[in-house]
């Protein structure tokens, strides 16, 4: 039972997360908007981590089965990206090592101003 409660309160939070992008024209996607209500309660202390835990641990392990529909369907319509693939591929190779220099950058940023406080 516990474990359909953190769900059922992850799903609020998508849905809050939709409301919102409806009623806010920024033009945000709602999956965004949920994740920042959800990092507000947290940081405010509205909601413990030990709420979600569960259902979010299983949910971060099996993340590669939720994204197998759309990767079957990319395969179904392969003839459509066939001449722009290694474009695409160029893109996902790029922006991993983009990624990677991104974070490397902000944790060796965090790591000398913690360094600094201490």
């Amino acid at each position: 039972m516990r474990i359909i409660q953190q769900l059922g309160l992850i799903l609020a939070f998508g849905f809050a997360g939709e409301i919102l992008a409806r009623l806010v024209p920024a033009g945000m996607p709602a999956s965004v908007l949920g994740l920042l209500l959800m990092l507000a309660c947290l940081g405010f202390r509205l909601l413990k981590p030990e709420h979600l835990g569960e259902t979010a641990d299983f949910l971060s392990a099996n993340m590669a089965f939720f994204f197998l529909p759309a990767v079957a369907l990319v395969l179904n319509n392969f003839d459509v990206i066939q001449g722009v693939v290694l474009k695409l591929l160029a893109i996902c190779i790029l922006g991993t090592f983009f990624t990677f220099a991104v974070t490397y950058g902000t944790v060796r940023l965090f790591q000398i101003i913690l360094k600094k406080r201490t």
